[in-house]
């Protein structure tokens, strides 16, 4: 971790904080990754991961939903949770679900999926969003009782905050009346303000969901560049902006500790934001993310404090 460079350095004062470092703990216990179909093959997984992981995998643009079979079937042959992400708005219809579900089920043992809506100009089928695909009823059909849907902490280009949080208290309402377990995941960011301060706007407003916070793992600035344009990343997007000037900055590793420590202490003082457990986007690769990984667990567990570099 020392050739790493910290996105907002840690600052004088902050070691030694045991219900921090406690609440540190209880963050990275049961954290949850997100990996590419293609990655969900690879011999990393299972050299990188520990048996049981959730490991969610996304639709990316123009796949098919073979791939995602395939992928779940793979981390589940390597003793991983699967967790595949269904795009509503890539998917024709009931009976194209219908099939999917069935298979998923059948060839990977799939228990919990990811619902969003699919970043994508017109959908394929009947399916305008994610609570539409959640209204067929057919997750509960064939068993999948745990069910996540996105967050957007910096907002999100197709849609305004309030409609947003609309839609969650609509998910959430949906998933109490069907008997549901659902969970949100969020969309990555590069610091902490911005998501302490979304919490705090979709608490106020009822929503009372387990929250998992997404992080992104150590990357090369370059690679966090892109993937925050192709995301839109909001405020915390400065971050990347103070270090990656230049072809040098663009190069180097730079990792997100300071923002994790920030919402362990949050979590610490503000038990009732109910964060759970981080979700983890390896954009820098999942070795690179589990040694960082590693290290936070062994802060957390012996008080040590992080490199400041």
């Amino acid at each position: 971790m020392a050739a790493m460079l910290a996105l907002d350095p840690v600052r004088e004062g902050d070691g030694g904080d045991w219900e921090r470092d406690a609440a540190l703990g209880a963050l990275l216990l049961g954290r949850s990754v997100e990996t590419t179909p293609a990655i969900a093959g690879d011999d990393a997984v299972t050299r990188f991961l520990a048996p049981g992981t959730r490991v969610f995998v996304p639709w990316l643009p123009d796949a098919v939903a073979e791939e995602t079979i395939a992928a779940a079937r793979a981390l589940r042959e390597r003793g991983m949770v699967p967790v595949p992400h269904l795009a509503a708005r890539r998917i024709q219809d009931a009976g194209a679900l219908d099939r999917l579900l069935r298979r998923l089920r059948s060839e990977a043992a799939v228990a919990e999926v990811l619902v969003v809506g699919g970043d994508v100009a017109a959908p394929a089928g009947r399916f305008e969003s994610a609570l539409h695909l959640l209204e067929t009823d057919l997750l509960g059909a064939h068993g999948i009782a745990r069910v996540g849907v996105g967050g957007y902490p910096e907002g999100h280009d197709r849609a305004p905050e309030r409609e947003l949080l609309e839609a969650l208290l609509r998910k959430q309402a949906w998933a109490a009346s069907a008997g549901h377990d659902m969970f949100v995941v969020t969309q990555f960011a590069f610091g902490a303000a911005p998501v302490i301060d979304w919490l705090g706007r979709v608490r106020a407003s009822g929503l009372g969901l387990p929250i998992h916070v997404g992080v992104p793992g150590p990357a090369r600035i370059g690679t966090l560049v892109r993937y925050a344009r192709m995301c839109g990343i909001g405020p915390s997007w400065r971050l990347l902006l103070r270090h990656g000037k230049g072809l040098a900055g663009a190069a180097r590793v730079a990792h997100c500790g300071r923002m994790v420590l920030d919402l362990a202490a949050h979590a610490a003082a503000h038990p009732e934001a109910g964060l759970a457990p981080l979700h983890i986007y390896p954009f820098g690769g999942l070795q690179r993310a589990a040694d960082w990984i590693g290290g936070l667990v062994a802060m957390a567990g012996n008080g040590a404090r992080p490199d400041s570099d």
